[in-house]
């Protein structure tokens, strides 16, 4: 146990600052100053997590970004060199959208997203940004959609629970238009009786009015 966490201490990962803003608050006093800056840190196998910092100065909120990316670091689900499934993620004003490709394609995307891809060990995949064209909004959403993505078995169970839900709903669908022709025969069935109950009453009418005449 010790072991395993001394390792954990001595992993080092990379890390990549994506965007250094100036923020300025304004204040009675005045406008204060102080600087933004969106890390990713990753250690290119399938961990990665990102961070924003703000500090005085750059240097302090670049390191806080880092430890702040450091401790969302997460295990990303891969196929290889590349992502198990397509994915479609829209957070806020950011839409990302990811796609496998094959061996030998690199990594076709640009901005931030090609940053977070990168330090995640993706090596093979389209990445097409949609929407806002912010760095730190599609750093974020790039982060949520890796985050998102399921292994093959996974994948299955959530194909199988589809199938089942078909299913049920074409099988509730058929029960439905059973039930309603069931009734529907039922309705014509009763105007039926109904017609030919009022026919035999029409003709006992007439018949009691006949009598009466005849004994006139």
């Amino acid at each position: 146990m010790a072991e395993y966490f001394r390792e954990k201490k001595e992993r080092t990962y990379d890390k990549r600052t994506v965007s250094i803003r100036r923020v300025a608050k304004v204040t009675k006093g005045g406008k204060r100053l102080r600087f933004s800056a969106m890390v990713v840190v990753g250690d290119h196998n399938g961990s990665v997590g990102v961070g924003l910092g703000r500090g005085g100065d750059t240097r302090s909120a670049v390191e806080k970004g880092e430890r702040i990316a450091t401790k969302k670091l997460t295990r990303i689900q891969l196929a290889g060199d590349t992502i198990p499934h397509e994915v479609d993620f829209k957070l806020g004003a950011a839409k990302v959208l990811l796609r496998p490709a094959r061996p030998g394609t690199g990594v076709i995307a640009g901005s931030s997203v090609r940053t977070v891809l990168e330090m995640a060990g993706i090596d093979n995949v389209y990445g097409k940004l949609m929407g806002t064209s912010d760095a730190i909004a599609s750093a974020y959403a790039t982060f949520e959609a890796l985050k998102s993505l399921r292994n093959s078995r996974v994948l299955n169970r959530m194909k199988n629970m589809r199938e089942r839900v078909e299913l049920k709903k074409e099988t509730d669908k058929e029960k439905k238009i059973q039930d309603e022709k069931r009734r529907a025969k039922k309705r014509l069935e009763e105007k039926e009786s109904d017609k030919r109950g009022n026919k035999g009453k029409r003709d006992f009418r007439r018949r009691d009015n006949r009598n009466k005449v005849t004994k006139k």
